[in-house]
């Protein structure tokens, strides 16, 4: 199999298309307002703020994709945590609109570009941020997934009982 088959399969896996774990799709798929913001006591992150660090990362590398940045960015990792949005719904429509984008990139690209470097400061091969993307946002589907069985919003028909 080749590697962008792989990431692309990984990738399907972690967005929309549930095989061993459910998707972020599928977590995501009826959570209101309150319960994505609700968040027990001694949990750093609620749904929200987990939905907003993954949105922001899988964002900063389609921005990198793209060719729009290419300097390292100084980022303090617990503010991609943060709302820029009061707005739950509008946080899911950024979020399928940047994992659509993704999918349409990885549709085109081909083992070749996945090992060329991502840019002259950062000279690692496509296929390392990828991969690390899928397994990071894999993380923190398990981390949503929990918090809707904590809050008894989760239903196993959905998968993972």
């Amino acid at each position: 199999m080749a590697q962008g088959d792989l990431l692309r399969e990984q990738f399907d896996a972690c967005y929309d298309q549930n095989e061993w774990f459910v998707s972020l799709k599928t977590v995501l798929d009826g959570v209101t307002q309150e319960q994505a913001a609700w968040k027990p006591v001694g949990v750093d992150n609620s749904i929200w703020e987990t939905t907003n660090h993954i949105l922001f990362w899988t964002e900063r590398w389609l921005q990198r994709f793209r060719g729009e940045l290419n300097d390292p960015q100084d980022v303090d990792n617990d503010t991609t945590f943060d709302s820029e949005t009061a707005d739950w719904n509008k946080t899911l429509q950024r979020l399928d609109e940047v994992m659509i984008e993704w999918r349409e990139k990885l549709s085109f690209i081909d083992d070749e570009m996945l090992a060329s470097p991502v840019n002259a400061k950062y000279q690692k091969p496509w296929y390392w941020p990828l991969a690390q993307q899928n397994i990071h946002n894999a993380y923190h589907i398990g981390q949503i997934l929990l918090l809707r069985k904590l809050q008894g919003s989760w239903d196993p028909k959905n998968g993972v009982s």
